[in-house]
């Protein structure tokens, strides 16, 4: 093994950024609105919003997990949600997504948490056989969103 893992710093900020907007253009995105200041103020301090790991090998990022916080009523238990799981094209393979993964698996158990929740786009074969690989079962759920401009009208409604 030629690459460690390790728990984000503030110094990470512009890393993090950078490939998040690296797994949204592979996901088909145009843009990506994560940028270093978000990362600083969201991920760090007080108000953390999430946590996230990085796999590097001699300081060059080859990956990253974003994770935070979640709570599922069918296990009655807390858990966390992995946000973002990436590796970058040239470090697959090498198990890397893996040891991202059993970190988050690690932190989410030290926390008392006993699941793990993420999506993966349907047309994402690697991605997903990946996930079958390290045990994950496919749910049949839909992913639901309210983005902002819909999320601003439903909030102004009366209820």
């Amino acid at each position: 093994m030629d690459w460690t893992i390790r728990e984000a710093t503030p110094a990470d900020a512009p890393v993090i950024a950078a490939l998040a907007g690296q797994l949204s253009r592979e996901d088909g995105q145009t843009s990506c609105s994560l940028r270093s200041k978000d990362v600083l103020a969201q991920g760090f301090g007080a108000s953390r919003r999430f946590q996230a790991v990085l796999a590097e090998r001699d300081g060059k990022p080859l990956g990253y997990a974003l994770f935070y916080p979640s709570y599922d009523t069918d296990h009655a238990a807390r858990g966390l949600y992995v946000q973002d799981l990436y590796v970058v094209p040239e470090a697959r393979g090498r198990g890397i997504g893996r040891a991202l993964m059993a970190v988050v698996g690690r932190c989410c158990l030290a926390d008392g948490g006993c699941y793990l929740f993420w999506n993966a786009r349907p047309d994402n074969a690697d991605g997903r056989a990946f996930y079958r690989a390290i045990g994950a079962r496919e749910e049949r759920v839909l992913t639901l969103s309210l983005q902002p401009d819909a999320l601003r009208r439903l909030a102004a409604t009366g209820s």
